[in-house]
């Protein structure tokens, strides 16, 4: 292909091999010991001491978990490398898949490792890079990426089709929503209705999924959604003017639900401390976003399906511009190379939650942070 003058690199790749996976720490198979605190007495005085407990159940039967992948690749360019990149269509089968399950209390335990069955991946990914404009005093490189995976249990050991204290199910993905269909809120206008399940206007309407006219968990939750999102696309701009250097990175993931914690709840708060600001149903506000407030509501289970929203984003994720100094300035104090420059990141976020960074995966323990970084690169 030398005469195509258009055509940099083309190279086609296969391959396929098995990788074993331990996935465990060393000893989780003889199980382990938990350490507490017990108190006793002591001439009518409570003492402390720390005593320890079966915390981990065994399993001598444990193994590997065992993933066999088949991969599908494309390397091109294009004009001398202006555009290049690659592509690979890839299936990841993974069986004996290692991880914690729940186990019955009246074991004496809560979890326990084990192979629980079967899954599979597969999916694209796609890497482009382009040099837009290469001159003399100015230059824009820009990075696309692009993955779709679709990940799905095909098997689990006990041989059902589903695991519902842990979330399993059969034909879909590991990290799966599975609860109560939260539909909107019982309006004023709907009081008749709203009553036949023991419900008032202001509540949270839940969708009687099998229309025996009650709502329960046995017969009304459902899978909602997954972690997993469609698509995730990522775009890396980076510029250059004579001395002036500009990056700027996008980070796009669409298709993916969450359990807000800032949404259910642990966070709408009807009674105690104050929660987030939320919009409120009320006879004058008749929205379908949040339930009233009322203090002695305490169904657990439509309270938690406030938390299952949408959460794909789009995310400025790093803006970082730079200044390289001049070698005549930095000659007397013989540096080579001195480059100061200032980064924002997470500072501008796009998505269906309001005051909440969906990167975090809907937990508030560890929220994202807005950084603005000032800093100086010298090398001598």
């Amino acid at each position: 292909m030398k005469n195509v003058e258009q055509l940099s690199n083309l190279k086609l790749r296969l391959s396929y091999g098995i990788s074993g996976n331990s996935a465990v720490s060393a000893y989780q198979t003889q199980g382990g010991l938990g350490k507490t605190m017990y108190a006793y007495l002591i001439n009518n005085t409570e003492n402390g001491a720390y005593g320890y407990y079966p915390a981990l159940t065994p399993n001598y039967n444990l193994g590997w978990e065992k993933t066999a992948t088949a991969n599908i690749g494309i390397d091109f360019g294009f004009f001398n490398n202006r555009i290049s990149g690659s592509l690979d269509i890839y299936q990841q089968k993974t069986s004996d898949l290692l991880m914690q399950k729940k186990v019955p209390s009246s074991t004496g335990y809560s979890l326990a490792w084990d192979n629980v069955g079967k899954t599979e991946n597969k999916g694209v990914e796609l890497v482009i890079n382009t040099q837009n404009f290469n001159q003399k005093d100015f230059s824009w490189n820009t990075d696309y990426t692009f993955t779709l995976n679709r990940e799905k249990i095909t098997e689990l050991a006990d041989g059902t089709d589903r695991d519902i204290s842990n979330g399993w199910f059969v034909g879909h993905s590991i990290k799966t929503h599975y609860g109560l269909e939260k539909i909107g809120i019982w309006q004023l206008d709907e009081a008749a209705e709203a009553a036949k399940y023991g419900e008032k206007p202001g509540r949270i309407k839940i969708k009687d999924q099998n229309k025996d006219g009650s709502i329960d968990n046995d017969n009304d939750r459902i899978i909602l959604g997954s972690e997993t999102p469609d698509f995730v696309m990522g775009l890396n701009n980076t510029f250059k003017y004579k001395n002036f250097d500009l990056r700027v990175f996008m980070y796009w993931r669409q298709g993916q639900m969450l359990h807000s914690e800032a949404n259910g709840y642990g966070s709408y708060r009807i009674q105690g401390d104050p929660g987030i600001k939320v919009n409120y149903w009320t006879p004058e506000n008749p929205t379908n976003e949040f339930p009233r407030p009322e203090k002695s509501y305490s169904d657990s289970s439509k309270l938690d399906a406030l938390g299952y929203v949408d959460g794909s984003y789009l995310k400025i994720k790093e803006i970082t511009l730079g200044y390289q100094l001049p070698k005549s300035w930095i000659g007397k104090i013989h540096a080579s190379n001195i480059r100061i420059y200032c980064s924002l990141k997470n500072f501008f976020t796009f998505s269906h939650l309001d005051n909440y960074d969906p990167e975090r995966g809907g937990s508030l323990s560890y929220p994202m942070t807005k950084q603005a970084v000032f800093g100086i690169n010298v090398d001598f």
